[in-house]
């Protein structure tokens, strides 16, 4: 696609507000070329309202449309610039039309499954609603377009994020907040065949082109589904436990993550740090630390995750207070960080906004796979185990913990 400098005109237009109409043409192209398609649309329809009649700036928008995928647009521009240039109504001394055709050609798949299939696929959104809709597009995509494979499915989703992180606005916003480690997507490889997925993923999509804030919440419904299925490692399966093998140790932060639990589910128990553990006087495993409640709350969600401090890096932060708050603050971004280079995409949600807060500090007890933790006044105790979650005070559950086998 190409994007002309400035107006270059076949004859002199008597119209008066040919400047205006190439000031819009400027500003447009001065968005564009920082990435904010958005505007830039805005104003190359800003000068199109001034001066009509030059087929650049259809091109140049059309372009525009190109690089957020909205089809159906793009597709109606090129049109109207061969038909400008057919009936010599544009005043460009340089043809668009060449590029016109050419650009026509590589969006025509697309463009052709919306002209036939468009109002069914919506009708299927209107009767199913959101959520069985992209549901339904997920199974399709992993089970017909990526050979039901995990892996193919993940290149898909780099790409895909990739793509987004180009077109600007909420697309940019939402890669680089969806919890895929950007050195990932920066470095996307060809090692697995997505050709047959992209097709008909942006064919679908190109159905909801004339809508972009709809076509935008498809695309991030299906991606962040596609994402859970991909990290279940088998379709279908439920998404209630994390699946990541070994301990969750957070090397730059110097913690252990023990246990993540979601709206009162245990996703993950690490089962890989009895070395953090010593014997007490009474021969019971504690935890040769302090544990920190870390707690993210959105409007649908609470997930919690127990952080392992050691006793040194605990005495200071909690009985000296030294950096405590800045410390906790690194952990949190540590969290966040780890699930999203290692691609637990489904404690997090992609596009949620959490609050957070901290819980501490607690001792940690482990006895036959259950662990037993608790504040110094004991106000508030957890049990936690595989398939256990228990959050009161702690005469109310210390017995099960304690109970003899």
């Amino acid at each position: 696609m190409s994007f002309f400098n400035l107006f270059s005109r076949v004859q002199t237009s008597e119209l008066s507000n040919e400047k205006e109409g190439e000031k819009y043409f400027r500003q447009a192209l001065q968005c564009h070329q920082y990435g904010n398609q958005d505007d830039a649309i805005k104003f190359f329809t800003k000068s199109l309202e001034n001066s009509p009649n030059h087929s650049a700036v259809y091109l140049n928008r059309a372009g525009c449309y190109m690089i957020q995928e909205r089809y159906l647009q793009a597709y109606d521009d090129y049109e109207h610039v061969i038909d400008m240039e057919d009936k010599g109504e544009s005043l460009d001394a340089e043809p668009s039309k060449p590029a016109a055709l050419q650009n026509m050609q590589r969006i025509q798949p697309f463009v052709a499954f919306a002209q036939e299939n468009g109002e069914r696929v919506k009708s299927q959104l209107t009767t199913d609603g959101l959520e069985h809709f992209t549901k339904r597009w997920v199974e399709v995509l992993f089970d017909q377009f990526l050979d039901n494979n995990v892996d193919t499915a993940k290149q898909f989703i780099l790409e895909e994020i990739k793509e987004l992180e180009k077109m600007g606005g909420e697309h940019q916003e939402y890669a680089l907040n969806c919890g895929v480690n950007h050195s990932d997507f920066y470095n996307v490889g060809e090692q697995f065949d997505t050709h047959k997925a992209f097709v008909m993923f942006k064919s679908v999509l190109c159905c909801f082109s004339r809508d972009p804030h709809k076509m935008f919440e498809i695309r991030t419904n299906i991606l962040n589904k596609l994402m859970s299925l991909s990290n279940s490692h088998t379709p279908g399966s439920s998404n209630q436990k994390v699946d990541y093998d070994g301990g969750m140790r957070l090397v730059e932060a110097a913690v252990d993550i023990m246990f993540i639990v979601k709206n009162g589910d245990v996703m993950y128990v690490n089962n890989d740090v009895d070395h953090l553990y010593e014997l007490d006087e009474d021969g019971d495993m504690k935890l040769d630390g302090r544990i920190v409640n870390f707690i993210f709350k959105n409007s649908n969600e609470v997930v919690e995750i127990f952080v392992a401090f050691d006793d040194q890096d605990s005495y200071s932060m909690f009985t000296m207070n030294l950096g405590r708050d800045e410390r906790l603050n690194n952990v949190a971004q540590a969290i966040f960080q780890f699930m999203g280079k290692n691609y637990i995409n489904n404690v997090f949600s992609a596009n949620a906004q959490y609050s957070s807060q901290y819980h501490y500090t607690f001792k940690l007890y482990k006895k036959n796979e259950k662990h037993f933790m608790v504040n110094n006044s004991q106000s508030h105790a957890y049990l936690i185990g595989n398939n256990i979650y228990k959050s009161n005070t702690a005469d109310e559950i210390k017995s099960e913990f304690w109970e003899k086998v």
